[in-house]
């Protein structure tokens, strides 16, 4: 399979409400997020591998208020955490843009966002 590309080497921005790929692991210690993550959908007792995906939600202004000053855009994203079989928790990151187009590549959406989302709407 071929390795995905980050965005910066294929010179694309992101885009709101888009899937990326983290493409190594962020960080280091208790607070690292790393590259893949293990879950188990709700329907199934098996435990299954996955890319870790981030969903942008914004895309802020340099300097905003509520992220911190940034000289450049931030990315704030969500990834998921399963903390129960079939049970999701969203966690919220902000990067300054630079440094998320050189650690992300295209994604999708991943598996368990299903879950996630009937999980939010009370099923």
């Amino acid at each position: 399979m071929a390795e995905t590309k980050s965005l910066a080497a294929l010179e694309e921005a992101p885009a709101r409400g888009s899937w990326y790929q983290l493409l190594s692991d962020f960080g280091e210690g208790v607070g690292m997020l790393t590259k893949t993550h293990r879950y188990r959908l709700s329907d199934s007792d098996d435990v299954q591998e996955s890319d870790r995906m981030l969903l942008v939600l914004a895309i802020v202004e340099p300097a905003s208020y509520g992220v911190g000053y940034s000289p450049e855009y931030t990315v704030v994203a969500m990834w998921l955490e399963q903390t129960a079989p079939g049970r999701f928790s969203q966690h919220h990151i902000s990067f300054p843009m630079t440094q998320f187009t050189e650690i992300v590549g295209p994604g999708e959406e991943p598996p368990e966002y299903a879950d996630w989302q009937a999980q939010q709407a009370g099923e």
